[in-house]
């Protein structure tokens, strides 16, 4: 059998040494795999333990960070010169089950999100059972969204978003939205104490944890930006997790993790869901 490479995390590990060491690890194990092709010292039956034992271990993992990762082990294993049908089989056998499995422990913490009219842009219509929400349709000299709207420091007046109507203060919550059809959007968390006047910056810098949907490419809103070469979900999966950090996303019918932020929400005493869009045509729904 061979080592693990340096850098690279058991998937039982928790806290911040292995979210910070994510991107390092996957770095390492670009160089691993690459060895291991050139040295041609992992068998076919030596392959076929390790995904085996990866398959166990990813059973009994509580951490859904290690997803890309252990996807990118298994693809770069199955891409070897020489590696035989039998390993193929025995991970297909596999990987359903695998994603079932860790797909079933992030949805179970799904929790009922609605929106709350109180905090929205006056330029948003939110539906009757608060779940759904899109712009008004202005018709010039008809009606002014901004008439007897009174701007307080709760309400979005800048950035058409709008909150969800609960805060988290600890635990693990998931919540889903289909954005199906649409074409801008942004969705994820935000700090209740981030700015919601103006057109600030909607960013980590400012207490936002989101991505964003603009002219067709998906975006995780960092300083600077991240772009990321993922086609726009149908559905969208948020997990939110205050006590390890994480704010992820993740396509839900394919079941595949999207980006994740690293957060230290302990500065934060309340972080509230965040819906934002400008399209008049389509809505966008909470769903569950």
């Amino acid at each position: 059998m061979f080592n693990r490479p340096t850098g690279v995390s058991s998937p039982g590990v928790n806290g911040p040494e292995m979210d910070n060491g994510l991107e390092k690890a996957i770095c390492d194990l670009h160089t691993w795999t690459s060895t291991l092709r050139e040295d041609s010292v992992c068998l076919d039956k030596d392959v076929g333990e390790v995904v085996k034992d990866m398959s166990q271990q990813w059973k009994n993992s509580k951490q859904h960070n290690i997803l890309p990762v252990m996807d990118f082990i298994i693809w770069s294993i199955l891409q070897q010169d020489g590696i035989k049908g039998s390993i193929a089989k025995h991970w297909n056998r596999n990987e359903e089950l695998l994603k079932n499995r860790v797909w079933k422990w992030i949805t179970k913490t799904t929790d009922k999100v609605r929106l709350d009219p109180s905090t929205a842009h006056p330029y948003l219509e939110i539906s009757d059972d608060m779940t759904a929400m899109k712009m008004y349709q202005i018709v010039e000299d008809e009606w002014n969204p901004w008439d007897n709207f009174e701007r307080d420091r709760q309400k979005f007046d800048g950035w058409p978003c709008v909150l969800g109507n609960e805060g988290f203060v600890s635990g693990k919550h998931y919540w889903e939205v289909n954005v199906q059809g649409k074409e801008e959007w942004r969705l994820g968390a935000v700090s209740e104490s981030a700015p919601r006047n103006g057109f600030q910056n909607l960013n980590v810098t400012t207490g936002y944890w989101t991505l964003k949907l603009e002219l067709g490419q998906l975006i995780a809103m960092t300083f600077p930006v991240t772009k990321l070469d993922r086609c726009a979900p149908r559905v969208l999966g948020m997990f939110l997790d205050m006590e390890e950090g994480q704010m992820s996303f993740y396509d839900v019918d394919h079941r595949f993790h999207i980006y994740s932020f690293n957060v230290n929400f302990k500065r934060n005493k309340n972080v509230f869901p965040v819906f934002g869009t400008v399209e008049t045509k389509r809505e966008m729904r909470i769903l569950g």
